[in-house]
């Protein structure tokens, strides 16, 4: 009888025992479900906050990075969070912009899916460096004195299809870059995407030379205004190239000015540059600006007729041309369309 009081008197204090771990063990999963699932600014008072991920960041540093920005409540329960999750590791470095009025779950769920912070830049068919580099500090991206060196001197770097000076091969496209990143980060991303549009493009059976594509694609992106003429241009730049006679392509001397003349004087055409098709025979020693896909494709696929000329039609004002066969057609046209 006293051995089953005693047994009875045991199994009641592990029964109290159990009944306590119990308790401890619901009170601390109610605790970690309400810290996870409820957002430290549940009245959504607090403005977002941008908060930096540095590379190679620990769960631990993060997490005590958002409790003291307010944007958890607790760092022990994100950690927990994290490591019953199976993503320590998982967290992309970056720049966040968070909020307090988000629970925890879905803060962790932006890190891990890397939603950073972005700058959306547009650049636009037919720009120089310069102005893609104003363009970049404009919206700043980078300075533009850097974009510039690393751009005219670096430009192998990116690969072994560049060239030094990056003219020309920096690929017009709207783009969403990295809140903070470094010049050559941007060129790498401008390149890479030059590379992904025009290695498909070009072949072998171009009429040019890869480098020399590019040249001419240049050309036609500055000379073309409408889209159905990019290239007939680039045939007929090339029927010159055939004949031997001077590009004479005026946008190969707005560059070698470097600025842009509404209207170009006589002056204007003797400037002393190896740019200056007027003076100088064959293409410019490299692009003129950076072109887009329609004037890379012009140049891969020109259009072969006999034309040798064109002028602008000022008479429709639509900034087409007129083109002709020989100068007698050219000048009868510059009489007719000139305005």
């Amino acid at each position: 009888m006293v051995q089953n009081a005693g047994n009875v008197k045991l199994l009641l204090r592990l029964f109290r025992l159990g009944c306590l771990a119990f308790l401890i063990g619901a009170g601390f999963a109610f605790y970690f479900l309400h810290t996870a699932l409820t957002p430290a600014d549940p009245e959504g008072i607090s403005k977002p906050l941008v908060v930096e991920i540095p590379e190679g960041a620990s769960a631990a540093g993060i997490a005590q990075s958002l409790e003291t920005n307010g944007l958890i409540r607790s760092a022990l329960a994100f950690r927990i969070l994290v490591r019953f999750g199976g993503q320590d590791g998982a967290i992309r470095a970056g720049h966040y912009t968070l909020s307090a009025s988000e629970n925890p779950v879905k803060i962790l769920d932006h890190l891990v899916k890397g939603d950073t912070m972005q700058r959306r830049v547009t650049l636009p068919e037919g720009l120089t460096l310069v102005e893609v580099a104003g363009i970049l500090e404009k919206n700043e991206v980078c300075p533009a004195q850097d974009f510039l060196e690393m751009a005219r001197t670096r430009g192998k770097d990116f690969g072994p299809g560049f060239p030094e000076n990056l003219e020309g091969y920096l690929f017009p496209d709207t783009y969403d870059l990295p809140w903070k990143c470094s010049t050559s980060e941007v060129l790498g991303i401008l390149t890479s995407r030059f590379d992904e549009i025009f290695t498909p493009l070009w072949s072998e059976k171009a009429p040019l030379g890869r480098a020399e594509t590019v040249v001419l694609a240049s050309l036609v992106e500055r000379e073309a205004q409408v889209q159905s003429e990019r290239a007939v241009i680039a045939g007929v730049y090339l029927n010159r190239l055939a004949e031997g006679m001077l590009l004479q392509c005026d946008a190969t001397v707005q560059y070698a000015l470097g600025r842009q003349k509404s209207v170009l004087m006589h002056q204007d055409l003797k400037i002393d540059s190896p740019y200056n098709t007027y003076r100088h025979p064959g293409l410019p020693p490299g692009p003129i600006c950076n072109p887009g896909r329609a004037a890379l494709e012009a140049a891969v696929r020109p259009q072969r007729t006999e034309y040798l000329f064109y002028v602008r039609n000022d008479v429709k004002g639509d900034g087409s041309h007129v083109f002709s066969r020989n100068y007698t057609e050219h000048e009868k046209s510059i009489d007719r369309y000139q305005r």
